[in-house]
Formats: structure tokens, C-alpha cells, sequence
């Protein structure tokens, strides 16, 4: 933890002294992990909520019929959770439907 610690307080000190002629972007998944002192140094905040459902399973058959699925992929009926899971399932779906045409099955 002591570690981690450095690296705030140096991201801080950089943000404070730094003459940016710019904008500056960061990311967090864990933004309750990190140090209010540090969410002070920006001006603007913005949350991207997990997507829900609903949404996640629109997505998930927009980009499967970019792929030419005709069905929508689970992994052992897990629903993903993110839309990067979501992406992984499609590929990881049509990869395996390409190979099954390969091989013939």
C-alpha cells in the first residue's frame, strides 16, 4: 500500500505544478480506492454506470449480427457483464463458428 501511496502523491504533485497547456484524462474502474485529494485536482468528473441488461443484451445482438451470428453466444449461460465481455463472447462466438466451418462440422 505504501507504494501506491508514492504514486498518488506524485500524480498530485504533477497535477499541482505542472503548467498543462491541455486537457488531462484519467480513468478509474476503482475511483472509491482512490484519494479525495486527488478527484479535487480535476474539474470535472464524469460516471459511466455499468451498463444494465437490457442494454448489454442490445448490444450484444447489434454486434453478433455484425459477425453474421445467427444465435447469441453465452458462455455456460453467463450473462457478460460489461460491454468488453460482451464483445469477447461474440468473437470468441465467431471464432468458433468459422473454425466449425473449417473443419466441417
Amino acid at each position: 500500500m505504501g507504494e501506491l501511496d508514492r504514486i498518488v502523491i506524485a500524480l498530485m504533485q504533477e497535477l499541482e505544478f505542472s503548467e498543462t497547456q491541455g486537457i488531462v484524462i484519467a480513468t478509474s474502474n476503482l475511483p472509491e480506492n482512490l484519494d479525495r485529494a486527488l478527484w479535487r485536482r480535476f474539474d470535472l468528473i464524469l460516471d459511466f454506470p455499468r451498463p444494465t441488461k437490457r442494454e448489454l443484451a442490445a448490444y450484444t445482438k447489434r454486434i453478433s449480427t455484425k459477425f453474421g451470428l445467427k444465435r447469441l453466444p453465452s458462455v455456460n449461460g453467463l450473462a457478460p457483464r460489461t460491454y468488453a465481455d460482451a464483445e469477447k463472447l461474440v468473437e470468441a462466438e465467431a471464432r468458433r463458428v468459422a473454425l466449425a466451418e473449417v473443419e466441417g462440422r
